[in-house]
């Protein structure tokens, strides 16, 4: 049995409560994964298990509660009949663990998976295969591009242990945030934490499955009575809340990298080995990155933007950078957009434009873009400074451009969203804190000038 410090928090409430109810002597556990056990300590020091017809899990923490209650009733308070009799009683009155029969057939809703991905990458082509395979993910597949050469998917590896023992939507939901299974070998699946924007995305996954597997755009693969989900503004019971020590760290701005700084991290990456060295592949390596980290600095980019398949170049009058990716959150969606160089001469002197038609190598971003930056960065000594000394972390590359477009340029909270690739309310958010009053006095003065030339005329102070 789990410490109770380890247990998940509904097994932690549902026991404290049972405890005020029942007394101490009386607990609840499970012996098997599946169902629910009552264990109960007699005066002499002997214990023994009885399991309940109900199975564990958060869904049916009222249930099992209710039948704790009832069993305690029959034998202590009405003293009715003996411990055995009341589990007798109460298997006969409950059939809450469903038959194999009864139970939802795993297959059913692992190949419906299957045609969800079809619909997503093929047919509606709102998913690239390749975010597809890292994100959802799915069973083997080798004739895709790129191929999956084994069970992959951040959402998937969860899907398929959860969809064994899930009986319904809610069931699903509940699973795909909290489920637990230490013996998965090599890495072990464990709850994701509550109110994580990981927990956020893997219910968001399952949720618009869900609906879709039980619309008409899929012929109704499954049973809507059984597998309808929430609406999307209705699923924050499935995410949780996060914890005050996380709200904490996720509410603390972003730090932003000053020029000096950004400039410097550049110069210490080891491009400069000799090629013939045996140490080349550490200078190509540095070289990819040197071309994604001045990428992110000149255009403000979120670290998933930094792939060739995401980065091309048009051209009107003169050619510009255009990046096409989708980021989809929240309930809104991020469109593709015109990329703006701040500086405008860092995208000169590093040949920003040509790199990219040229196809220079970009890094392998595999386990996840934010997660290769810092990755990456990790051991070097600027960035580790930076770290140490102001916080900085991957993201804090496209906050130096959101400083730079607004207390060097004085562009507008609206400009700057638009060239950021966001709404004006998530700018304001998490990016106006270079909005400084100072700024914005001299955005006034630059704008009552601006006025006057057009005007032929001067504004009284």
């Amino acid at each position: 049995m789990k410490a109770r410090s380890e247990a998940p928090d509904w097994v932690q409430s549902m026991r404290i409560f049972l405890r005020g109810e029942v007394g101490a002597n009386w607990q609840v556990t499970t012996k098997g994964r599946r169902r629910a056990c009552l264990g109960v300590r007699f005066d002499d020091g002997t214990r023994v298990f009885k399991n309940l017809p109900v199975l564990w899990e958060r869904a049916q923490q009222a249930k099992i509660q209710e039948l704790v209650l009832e069993v305690h009733e029959l034998v202590v308070k009405k003293k009715i009949c003996g411990l055995d009799e009341a589990i007798d009683r109460i298997n006969k009155a409950n059939t809450e663990v469903p038959s194999a029969a009864d139970r939802a057939n795993p297959m059913l809703l692992l190949a419906a998976w299957e045609k969800y991905e079809h619909y997503k990458v093929k047919q509606k082509g709102d998913v690239t295969q390749a975010n597809w395979n890292k994100e959802y993910g799915g069973r083997p597949n080798t004739k895709i591009n790129p191929p999956r050469p084994k069970d992959k998917g951040k959402t998937y590896l969860r899907f398929k242990q959860i969809v064994k023992t899930a009986t319904n939507a809610n069931e699903l939901l509940i699973q795909i945030g909290d489920y637990e299974d230490k013996n998965k070998k090599p890495e072990p699946i464990k709850p994701l934490e509550a109110g994580s924007r990981s927990r956020q995305i893997r219910v968001q996954h399952v949720a618009a499955f869900l609906r879709w597997a039980t619309s008409k755009k899929s012929g109704y693969l499954l049973n809507p009575e059984n597998w309808s989900a929430p609406p999307r503004n209705a699923i924050d019971d499935y995410v949780g809340v996060k914890s005050a020590k996380k709200k904490k760290e996720t509410s603390s701005p972003t730090v932003a990298i000053e020029d000096d700084d950004l400039l410097a991290l550049l110069g210490s990456l080891p491009i400069d080995i000799d090629k013939e060295e045996k140490r080349h592949r550490l200078r190509d390596r540095a070289m990819e990155w040197d071309f994604a980290l001045k990428l992110a600095i000149t255009y403000g980019l979120r670290p998933e933007e930094v792939r060739h398949e995401h980065l091309t170049i048009k051209k009107n009058d003169k050619e510009y950078m255009f990046c096409t990716y989708c980021k989809k959150s929240g309930g809104g969606i991020t469109r593709p957009r015109r990329l703006w160089p701040i500086h405008p001469e860092w995208e000169k002197k590093w040949h920003l434009l040509e790199r990219i038609k040229k196809r220079d190598p970009l890094p392998r971003m595999k386990a996840g873009a934010g997660d290769a930056f810092r990755n990456y960065l990790r051991f070097n000594e600027v960035w580790k400074k930076l770290k140490s000394d102001v916080g900085v972390v991957p993201y804090s590359f496209r906050h130096s451009y959101s400083k730079r477009a607004h207390q060097i340029y004085k562009l507008s909270d609206t400009e700057v969203a638009a060239f950021m690739g966001h709404s004006v309310p998530v700018h304001n958010a998490r990016y106006a804190q270079w909005s400084t009053e100072t700024m914005l006095e001299r955005s006034m003065e630059r704008a009552i000038k601006f006025r006057n030339i057009l005007e032929g005329s001067q504004v009284v102070n």
